[in-house]
């Protein structure tokens, strides 16, 4: 039995959006507690981040596909994003959560940060994914996964 056009196109229309939704699905933001972000973090292409629960990190190769960093060891401070009431997201070195962590480089003379970093909190606060894009919480490809 053929089914007429109109209603195989109509299936097809319909699909189109779901099957573009679950594609997105892992890359939505989660909130997660400022302890949660503590640990070890490592990415399949060698770059790692430990964040330390004083608010600071180390990081290795971080930032550098979206040409932000050096290549190699850094270290800075980090925060989450919070909406601060007047154009958008401020980094917070006191927000007790968040779903987005900004991360500041400190640079060669410890007075300045040299670059920034954003990460966002994804898969149910299992991965970090750095990302340029507030819209694409992956947009750089670089996902970071807790090290076991």
């Amino acid at each position: 039995m053929r089914t007429p056009r109109g209603i195989g196109r109509t299936i097809a229309a319909a699909a189109v959006p779901l099957l573009l939704l679950t594609a997105c699905a892992g890359e939505q933001t989660t909130k997660v507690a400022a302890s949660d972000a503590v640990g070890d973090w490592q990415a399949p292409g060698g770059e790692r981040i430990t964040l330390s629960k004083d608010r600071t990190f180390v990081s290795h190769d971080l930032g550098k596909k979206s040409d932000h960093c050096a290549a190699g060891r850094n270290s800075g401070t980090r925060g989450f994003f919070v909406d601060d009431g007047d154009s958008g997201a401020a980094v917070s070195h006191k927000a007790a959560s968040g779903d987005r962590i900004g991360l500041s480089f400190a640079s060669d003379d410890s007075q300045e940060f040299s670059c920034f970093v954003d990460l966002a909190v994804v898969d149910g606060g299992k991965s970090l994914c750095e990302t340029t894009d507030p819209d694409d919480p992956c947009s750089v490809g670089v996902k970071l996964t807790r090290e076991k």
